[in-house]
């Protein structure tokens, strides 16, 4: 008996997912469809790949983990080749799957997805948006092809470029507020009134450490992992924030007002990065994608 490349997409699906039920609803099939084509994938191999546990998800084996990488790659030369075989006269298609930090994705994405599609309209740009140890999980589990992440807390299992200059944090205020009308704030100032922090990692880290490194301790009052909601309790008086992200408007969702004011202080400056797997091969339409947002100007954001 001989696996198919249809096989080893459920099977690949349902490592990716930790689910059956998921893997088959992502990929609009039947539940009874994923277990009979693992099952008889795993009868092709003679090796049992997967060890399934009632209402728990599912766990690789030793020989299921070796498989799954060997599959994900057979599935991307198959894409690969499938790309290859089209004329140069024709357009190119395939999906990307991409992660972006999602106090980012709505400043950054939008812009490069519209530019990129008025170029290749026939390639499929799936978004994701979630805190960073998401994405990191869903880059290593190939739930995304690349992802969009500001460069802290980076490991060296992955390819990160720089997509922007190095932006430094700022305060965020009431327009309304004392400090709001000075040209710039110190630490020491902000340290000494409520903060409402915004609440994702490793930002939380970030703008915690920022503080502390200086020797001082914000006074924490409320913290939120949206931003919106950060800069609506801003608006509404109730402290200040830090952040990097700079949205175009200083008008918050209910209306109020913001001020975005430098910080005198030394810290570290942050970055948005591009990164993707060091030793995977990105596809053809991933690499249209990189070299696209490689020329793309975000400087300005």
């Amino acid at each position: 008996m001989h696996f198919t490349l249809k096989q080893l997409k459920y099977f690949v699906s349902v490592v990716e997912e930790d689910s059956i039920v998921e893997a088959a609803r992502k990929l609009h099939v039947s539940q009874p469809s994923i277990s009979v084509g693992i099952k008889n994938l795993e009868e092709a191999l003679d090796q049992q790949l997967l060890i399934r546990h009632h209402a728990q998800g599912v766990s690789l084996t030793p020989s299921g983990r070796r498989m799954y990488e060997k599959a994900r790659e057979l599935l991307r030369l198959s894409e690969e080749l499938e790309q290859n075989s089209r004329t140069e006269n024709e357009l190119v298609s395939g999906t990307i799957a991409i992660g972006c930090f999602e106090s980012a994705a709505p400043l950054y994405m939008p812009k490069l997805v519209a530019g990129f599609k008025k170029q290749y309209p026939d390639i499929t740009l799936q978004l994701y948006d979630g805190e960073q140890h998401e994405l990191m999980l869903g880059l290593h589990r190939g739930r995304f092809d690349l992802a969009f992440m500001y460069d802290l807390e980076l490991g060296n299992s992955i390819v990160k470029e720089a997509l922007n200059a190095p932006h430094r944090p700022y305060a965020l205020l009431p327009a309304s507020h004392p400090l709001a009308q000075q040209p710039s704030v110190t630490l020491k100032a902000l340290s000494q009134e409520p903060m409402i922090l915004l609440d994702v990692v490793p930002s939380r880290n970030y703008f915690i450490d920022i503080f502390r490194e200086n020797g001082y301790y914000p006074k924490v009052a409320y913290s939120s992992p949206s931003i919106e909601m950060v800069r609506c309790m801003v608006g509404r008086e109730l402290g200040f924030s830090v952040l990097v992200t700079r949205p175009r408007t200083d008008v918050t969702y209910d209306g109020t007002h913001l001020a975005q004011v430098d910080i005198e202080d030394q810290m570290p400056a942050s970055t948005l990065v591009m990164v993707y797997l060091r030793n995977t091969e990105p596809t053809r339409a991933t690499r249209l994608f990189i070299e696209y947002c490689r020329q793309a100007d975000l400087s300005a954001q």
